[in-house]
């Protein structure tokens, strides 16, 4: 009999056909949101026997719901704010992630928004396409990475991806992280260990890249951002409560703070009206610096084959511990 699964995100009908793309048919009967009605996610909750989790929270009702559960496969890695792990342990429901696909596409998004702040493309493309034309407007503050000093807090598998690319742009890389590299890591993908202060001070970009924790939340607060350098950017790929939006609005106001790059919020998606909105030097992006079709593919590939794993009796890879 067909196992059926959940994905527990309410999505476009061309993204569930993706899924639906790479399900194996004779063995998953994938169950999609169509209403994202209370009742509907409470009814397909009660059916699921293994549930996807991604892009929206897996609250402790949503888990005591699913009684029929007994794997949730997260698409991501950050399982800490999205799931409700309690929960998950008391039901001794299995937890699994997935970062096949994941530290590629998020590296390239973070490259791409390093690129885009330090030329204003945002608002140039949007005042172009309003028949405004900014040749000159820029030209003594946008910054280019050639020669600049990009700094990586957190070099995990995403902080060695961008490190990685950073290569042929030719820029001086420098990273912070609770472990230091080997030497030879450190020779091939040409990084520096700094502490943070210090990373904060040189850096012309900063690159966020840890998970959130009680450890990291607002990690980048009006002290830290006060110690980056003058006219430094600040690009956040990782969570949004790593960085206090209150106290990045006022630097950014203030004028020490060169640009932001963001992808994540305090608050998902952000109330209206977006208090970056009005910033010329800021770029904004829905969460979706993974979400390249390419990215996706290869994520419920493996997930559908971790699913196999564990339905064979076989091992899981990256399992949550929950004890």
């Amino acid at each position: 009999m067909k196992k059926k699964v959940l994905y527990l995100v309410k999505a476009d009908e061309s993204f569930y056909d993706l899924i639906r793309s790479v399900t194996p048919s004779d063995r998953y009967e994938l169950m999609t949101l169509i209403d994202g009605s209370i009742e509907e996610r409470k009814r397909l909750l009660s059916q699921a026997e293994m549930i996807i989790v991604g892009g929206a929270k897996m609250t402790a009702e949503d888990a005591e719901a699913a009684f029929n559960c007994r794997l949730v496969l997260h698409q991501g890695v950050g399982y800490h704010d999205t799931v409700a792990t309690d929960v998950l342990m008391k039901r001794q429901i299995r937890l699994a992630v997935t970062p096949q696909g994941t530290s590629e596409g998020v590296a390239e998004h973070a490259i791409m928004m390093m690129l885009a702040t330090g030329r204003r493309l945002a608002y140039c493309d949007s005042e172009l396409r309003e028949g405004r034309w900014h040749s000159n407007t820029f030209r003594s503050s946008a910054r280019q990475l050639f020669g600049s000093t990009v700094g990586i807090i957190g070099f995990g598998r995403i902080g060695k991806q961008v490190a990685k690319r950073l290569i042929g742009f030719g820029t001086k890389t420098i990273y912070t992280d609770l472990l230091e590299m080997s030497p030879e890591i450190e020779a091939e993908l040409k990084v520096t260990r700094v502490d943070i202060d210090t990373l904060l001070a040189e850096s012309d970009f900063v690159s966020l890249h840890v998970p959130l924790t009680e450890l990291t939340h607002h990690l980048i607060d009006e002290v830290a951002l006060k110690k980056m350098k003058a006219g430094g950017t600040l690009i956040n790929c990782a969570r949004g409560p790593v960085v206090s939006e209150v106290a990045l609005i006022a630097a950014l106001k203030s004028g020490h703070i060169g640009g932001a790059g963001l992808d994540v919020f305090e608050e998902e998606p952000p109330a209206a009206p977006n208090p970056f909105a009005d910033f010329a030097n800021v770029v904004l992006t829905p969460h979706h610096a993974p979400g390249t079709r390419d990215t996706m593919i290869v994520k419920f590939k493996e997930i559908f084959a971790n699913a196999d794993r564990f339905f064979n009796g076989e091992r899981m890879e990256n399992e949550i511990s929950l004890i």
